[in-house]
């Protein structure tokens, strides 16, 4: 499961995680990471055999969980396989095929939309 887990200024030095990990045999896989000690968010990758477990565990402990839903898609009659997206992609996410076509995968889309925003002919919509 994709989350983006947001942290409270008072929640932010407590070991919730760490706990979790420990607690209930999942793995987090961070994707990405804005946290100050005013707060802040991660996008995680979840998953263990205990993971709803563990996810209700970080909740009631105070860290807002929200499933990442967002995923980019192209229109492939916009499209001109440019590849100005390519390099922006923090996860790399698009890549182009040996037949020279952008090709995004779902999979390891994030939703951050920084390709959305290079696209030259506005081919990429991002979804909920």
């Amino acid at each position: 499961m994709k989350a983006w887990l947001k942290f409270s200024p008072r929640i932010v030095n407590k070991s919730i995680i760490s706990e979790a990990i420990k607690k209930y045999d999942i793995d987090f896989n961070i994707l990405r990471a804005n946290i100050t000690p005013r707060g802040g968010k991660m996008l995680v990758e979840i998953s263990g055999p205990d993971e709803g477990k563990g996810i209700k565990f970080i909740e009631e402990a105070g860290i807002e969980v929200q499933p990442a839903m967002r995923v980019v898609k192209k229109d492939r009659d916009k499209c001109v396989d440019c590849g100005a997206c390519l390099s922006l992609c923090p996860v790399n996410a698009i890549c182009m095929e040996d037949d020279w076509e952008v090709k995004i995968d779902d999979q390891k889309c994030i939703g951050c939309s920084f390709c959305v925003n290079s696209c030259p002919t506005k081919a990429i919509m991002l979804f909920e």
